[in-house]
């Protein structure tokens, strides 16, 4: 997996929507293969240590899978209507009221605070990425969460630069590639052919 797009996206919800991509006019699934899918895991800080357990992750595949789907469907959701639908938050509740969680106290300063967290590896990757869904949501307009302008690129990110101005996934992956493209079309243009 390409370690530049593992993070991208600015949050895991959107990192995770992500792991769909265009290769050579074809789309890709990178977590169908398991070191691909450890290698996301540990690149949005889900791992603590541990590897799936299942011999082939099935468990974690299909958690993955299942919240992708859910947060493809709320990229789509803000792009169409600039809210979630009743169906993807029916979707949202749905992963949420399955999960079990730990709750503990911890202290940062000597200030306390609440850490929530699942009890097995599949419920802490769910509870991370629907809590990074509802924060981004909560702290950004659905016009600041927006798909990459380059034309064959389909990676999501959250604009958080301080204009709202941001067109590209990556300067380096798309905005370099498309700005070269521009020029060559403009020098072919100036020189008739």
């Amino acid at each position: 997996m390409e370690p530049k797009i593992i993070t991208l996206g600015g949050a895991t919800w959107i990192n995770l929507a992500n792991t769909i991509v265009q290769q050579d006019h074809q789309r890709v699934d990178l977590l169908e293969d398991r070191d691909d899918a450890v290698q996301w895991l540990e690149g949005n800080g889900l791992l603590q240590g541990e590897l799936p357990k299942d011999s082939g992750g099935d468990a974690i595949h299909d958690t993955l899978t299942r919240l992708r789907d859910i947060c493809v469907d709320a990229l789509s959701d803000l792009r169409r209507e600039g809210r979630l639908s009743d169906q993807t938050i029916a979707k949202l509740e749905k992963e949420s009221g399955a999960l079990a969680v730990n709750v503990r106290m911890e202290r940062e300063n000597g200030v306390p605070r609440l850490i929530h967290e699942g009890r097995s590896l599949e419920d802490r990757v769910s509870y991370e990425v629907l809590r990074s869904l509802v924060d981004t949501l909560s702290q950004y307009p659905p016009e600041r969460i927006r798909k990459c302008e380059h034309a064959s690129c389909m990676l999501h990110f959250v604009d958080t630069s301080k204009s709202g101005k941001r067109r590209w996934c990556s300067m380096d992956l798309c905005g370099n590639r498309q700005k070269a493209a521009d020029f060559y079309a403009r020098k072919k243009e100036r020189l008739g052919r």
